[in-house]
């Protein structure tokens, strides 16, 4: 068969392992998939992502107005006015606000799939100074009734609170009174407290999944977190100030004041009967407990190579085919692609089981030991199939450092591919493609 004929049936051969490929990536999506209902499960069983909106001031005053209207009697019109009291609702926010998050981190699963839970002890203390928002008429605002409020993403991850306002105990109750905070607590505030700076004491026992995030309600707002979990993500319109990520944990700290966020300048606007607070979300940041070594995404990460490795792998056997005068049957190049494939295989089933570092290991060798082996015969001599054998295992090396360090991905890839492409001209530069052909 001339060289040509050969190169064609490769081709379709490699587009061919495609299609193996292509089924292994729905698989990994398919677990992926599961892995996310597990963890939806578990959130729905336990907490989810919490979300700390406050401590925030929820006044409820009453406004005096005058409505005139025309009246007729014994067929004259004369003018009256009727005065009436309208309620309205207010929210202030603290003119600072210190929150500190300590962590502790629980690994809770079913099955193969895990998902981390933490348990948070939240403290928040600042300082409220009432002021009355300006009401567009005369006839200014009087509060009648105020409430603390704070908001949560889940309230089913509260075990505990301890709130004092002034330094004086208060109970409080589940829900927040304000439309847009569907999730929290609220405790009453006495009317007279508004006359004068209140300080507030919030210790709270929370649980929740997978993420935490925090509000910048204070004019100026601190936040401190640390937990025993060395991969957190931090995320968000703000990023910590400090921040020191170690093996046994992590800790951090923001710190945020009304000429940085628009937060004051949004709650302002918002109604608290109004069912969202629209630009609110665009204020909030927090951290996200990463898995480092997801081994979905990295399987996924991995496949996105395949193409690559077939063309080597495929590339240099009809290279020393070509060179060696040595016949390789496309059947023998179609089971070398399929050993390629199986790779992913077992490295998803394994890493489900012992993790992803040693299941990429033993796949590596499983597959290069195959190769190598089966390279040796049909390549006719062993010093072929365990050079095979041994530039494989290298692939699978270099693929491991592309997925660990994603900064240096492309640079590598494309370092491989110049030495690969370079190392094939320099190899065939005395070839005679027209004279050559295979068996």
């Amino acid at each position: 068969m001339r060289i040509g004929g050969k190169l064609l049936l490769v081709g379709v051969m490699l587009l061919l392992l495609l299609v193996p490929l292509a089924l292994l990536g729905g698989l990994v999506s398919e677990r992926q998939l599961r892995g996310q209902e597990v963890a939806a499960d578990i959130a729905r069983s336990s907490a989810g992502p919490q979300d700390v909106v406050g401590p925030l001031l929820l006044v409820e005053a009453t406004k005096a107005s005058q409505r005139r209207r025309i009246v007729s009697e014994g067929g004259l019109m004369r003018e009256e006015t009727e005065d009436s009291l309208e309620t309205v609702f207010y929210l202030v926010s603290p003119d600072t606000l210190a929150v500190n998050n300590r962590l502790r981190i629980e690994q809770r699963g079913r099955s193969l799939f895990k998902v981390p839970l933490f348990h948070d002890a939240l403290r928040l203390s600042g300082q409220f100074r009432h002021t009355l928002p300006a009401s567009g008429q005369a006839s200014p605002l009087k509060p009648v009734r105020a409430w603390l409020v704070l908001g949560l993403g889940d309230n089913r991850g509260v075990r505990a609170l301890r709130l004092k306002l002034d330094g004086r105990p208060v109970s409080a109750e589940p829900g927040t009174r304000v439309g847009w905070l569907p999730e929290g607590l609220h405790a009453p505030v006495p009317l007279d407290s508004l006359d004068r700076p209140l300080a507030f004491d919030l210790e709270v026992d929370l649980t929740g999944t997978q993420a935490l995030s925090w509000l910048p309600v204070g004019a100026e707002t601190t936040v401190l977190a640390g937990a025993d979990w060395p991969h957190p993500g931090f995320e968000g319109r703000h990023l910590p100030q400090e921040s020191q990520v170690r093996e046994d944990g992590f800790t951090a700290s923001w710190a945020v004041s009304r000429l940085s966020s628009r937060v004051q300048q949004v709650l302002a606007r918002c109604e608290p009967a109004a069912p969202a607070c629209e630009g609110l979300e665009e204020g909030r940041f927090g951290v996200r407990l990463v898995d480092p070594v997801d081994r979905y995404l990295m399987t996924d990460r991995a496949m996105k190579y395949a193409l690559l490795f077939l063309g080597l792998v495929f590339g240099a056997v009809f290279l020393v085919e070509a060179l060696a005068a040595r016949p390789v049957h496309v059947v023998q190049y179609g089971l070398t692609g399929l050993a390629l494939a199986m790779f992913y295989l077992l490295l998803l089933s394994l890493s489900e089981h012992i993790g992803f570092g040693p299941a990429y290991g033993l796949a590596a060798l499983a597959c290069s030991g195959l190769l190598g082996y089966y390279l040796s015969g049909v390549l006719g001599g062993l010093r072929h199939g365990l050079g095979f054998g041994l530039g494989l295992l290298g692939l699978y090396g270099l693929l491991y450092t592309l997925l660990r360090s994603e900064d240096y991905a492309l640079l590598v890839g494309a370092a491989v591919l110049f030495l690969a492409l370079a190392g094939v001209m320099v190899l065939t530069r005395r070839v005679d493609w027209h004279r050559l052909n295979t068996p």
